[in-house]
């Protein structure tokens, strides 16, 4: 603490006192200082910290089971039953057909291939309630003329014209056809395809966080896909699938992954 100084009293002159001045008019008036008022310092908003996760609320099964295969398979041969008899067995030919096929595949995240096809059965069979067992068994298929040396023949012989039509119009024909070209034939395609669709989309978009940061920069095509392409598909087919796709767009851990915000 700094030491106080104090200024030494002055040698007095004379013992008498000068006479003191009673009129209050001759002093001087003392000049009133003016208090200051300081302002409270205002704290600038800090930006929320990004989480390295999305919301809890986009995963009605739950986040940590995203990645869990075993837990995906063992709900999907539960679903199936909702399918009747005959739908549950072809159901069931698709999976192992589809496991078959991608049995050295892996997605970017490093998980096995065939976790995404599984997943996107289970949305339309769980959180859509659909009860076509084509459609679902579809579903499963949907990458193996794509993605696997399987051919429009080989599935036609063993699922049916129903099942290849669809699985056909989820084919992106590389080489012939771009990302844009793919989803306006979707758009222009059955309410089957496009429900398919938005299943295979809302999967994708649930991935995001497993991403490696070798694709981050798809994040913007995958972003603005969904706002001009996905939402208008969903809305004509599948309501809920637009509801989430409105809210994952619009929420700020999927803007910043985009680089929207």
């Amino acid at each position: 603490m700094p030491v106080r100084k104090t200024t030494p009293a002055k040698k007095r002159q004379s013992t008498t006192k000068a006479p003191v001045q009673s009129s209050r008019s001759s002093r001087a008036p003392k000049a009133v200082k003016a208090s200051v008022v300081k302002k409270p310092a205002v704290k600038k908003a800090s930006k929320p910290r990004a989480s390295a996760l999305p919301s809890e609320a986009f995963y009605p099964y739950g986040i940590e089971r995203h990645g869990d295969l075993v837990w995906h398979m063992a709900r999907f041969r539960k679903n199936v039953t909702k399918l009747g008899e005959e739908g549950s067995v072809l159901a069931l030919k698709a999976l192992t057909f589809a496991e078959e096929k991608h049995k050295d595949q892996v997605r970017a995240d490093g998980s096995l291939f065939i976790i995404h096809p599984v997943r996107i059965a289970n949305i339309l069979l769980s959180e859509w309630g659909e009860r076509d067992a084509s459609i679902v068994s579809a579903a499963i298929l949907h990458d193996v003329i794509e993605d696997t040396h399987a051919t429009t023949r080989e599935v036609k012989d063993a699922f049916g014209d129903v099942v290849t039509k669809l699985v056909d119009g989820m084919t992106m024909w590389k080489g012939s056809e771009t990302h844009e070209v793919y989803l306006q034939r979707i758009t222009r395609g059955t309410d089957a395809l496009r429900r398919i669709k938005c299943a295979d989309a809302l999967d994708n978009l649930r991935s995001w966080h497993e991403c490696p940061p070798s694709i981050a920069d798809r994040f913007p095509r995958w972003w603005r896909q969904t706002k001009d392409y996905l939402i208008p598909i969903a809305e004509r087919s599948c309501r809920p699938a637009a509801v989430m796709f409105k809210q994952m767009i619009e929420d700020p851990w999927y803007l910043g992954r985009a680089g929207m915000n």
